[in-house]
């Protein structure tokens, strides 16, 4: 069976600890409204850094397109941490111990947003685990991309139903420090029919220079692979109004990015022997977190894109058309 992953912390002898970064991530989609709920929480330095900061960020996607919810950021000595679970005042998440389920809970009332889920895999195979060179270190990138959902998930005063909600989780680690020359690509689409596609490749931070992409589609219980030479990922990129900044005192200093160039349409293609599709990926909204290195001088913007998506597709020799929500990622 698919087991979640642990937080990977360095050790007091490590010559790059305080490069170190740590990732958790919980997304839900709600292919029903086209809304999607992401909830990750992340560590950014040493352990034993006074300076190492825990970051806990809930938002979810509105119908008017805009986005509820918030940031929260502390040091890790008002954090409660161990290699399965990093809990905040308002953000938690938790890996059960034997790896089968992941727990997450957010307590953001004045904000619209409160959840308690537990997320499990739906299929035994379907994950990932890669590293990659990624600035002056390297990242690495482990994925569940198909989850059932339980529990309750309330949004702005209504009480959402999870009965075909779907969930992704995956968890990013590494040595890199925000301000370097590097960010991503990243999009996760679940749609109809049963399937989900995922995407990432990393980048330099204007997104010119892009290392090999990496996409699989699962079909139900079938998971479906693609060489970087089988796939095409592009996007028509503009200036973009980003609906929520947070936080709101980074944003403040950051004027310059309140309207980057981002990608407006997201068209992936893929074409293996059994496999043949393309997605159209349109966005709706846009919010944008700030995250600034506790370690040294620098910072990333990590935006996120939520929208709807329509595919079309060729699966050993069946022929599909579906629609759904996702959400695409760009780092800058």
């Amino acid at each position: 069976m698919s087991r979640f992953d642990a937080l990977r912390p360095p050790v007091l002898s490590d010559p790059t600890a305080a490069a170190y970064k740590d990732w958790f991530h919980l997304n839900v989609f709600l292919p029903e409204t086209g809304r999607v709920v992401l909830i990750n929480l992340s560590l950014h330095g040493p352990p034993w850094d006074k300076r190492a900061r825990a970051v806990g960020v809930a938002l979810a996607s509105t119908q008017d397109g805009d986005w509820i919810g918030g940031i929260e950021i502390a040091s890790l000595s008002d954090s409660q941490i161990d290699t399965q679970a990093l809990f905040l005042s308002t953000v938690s998440m938790a890996v059960s111990r034997d790896g089968t389920a992941l727990h997450a809970r957010v307590v953001r009332p004045e904000d619209g947003l409160i959840a308690n889920l537990t997320a499990r895999p739906l299929l035994s195979t379907a994950s990932l685990d890669l590293t990659a060179g990624f600035g002056s270190g390297w990242i690495g990138w482990s994925a569940i991309p198909t989850l059932a959902l339980s529990g309750t998930l309330r949004i702005d005063g209504e009480d959402i139903d999870l009965t075909h909600a779907r969930g992704y989780h995956d968890h990013n680690w590494g040595r890199w420090f925000w301000g370097e020359d590097v960010a991503w690509e990243w999009g996760a689409w679940v749609l109809s029919e049963d399937i989900t596609i995922v995407a990432a490749r990393g980048t330099d931070k204007a997104h010119h220079s892009r290392q090999p992409p990496h996409v699989f589609l699962i079909h139900g219980t079938r998971v479906y692979g693609f060489t970087p030479d089988q796939i095409d990922l592009t996007y028509d990129a503009a200036p973009t109004r980003t609906a929520r900044r947070l936080p709101g005192a980074l944003a403040a200093i950051h004027p310059d990015r309140r309207a980057p160039d981002l990608p407006r349409t997201v068209t992936l293609r893929a074409d293996s022997r059994l496999a043949r599709f393309e997605l159209a990926f349109e966005t709706d909204t846009a919010a944008q977190l700030l995250l600034s290195d506790p370690m040294r001088p620098g910072a990333g913007f990590i935006n996120e894109l939520a929208g709807r998506c329509h595919l079309t597709a060729t699966l050993d020799h069946q022929m599909l058309r579906a629609r759904g929500s996702g959400v695409f990622e760009y780092v800058e």
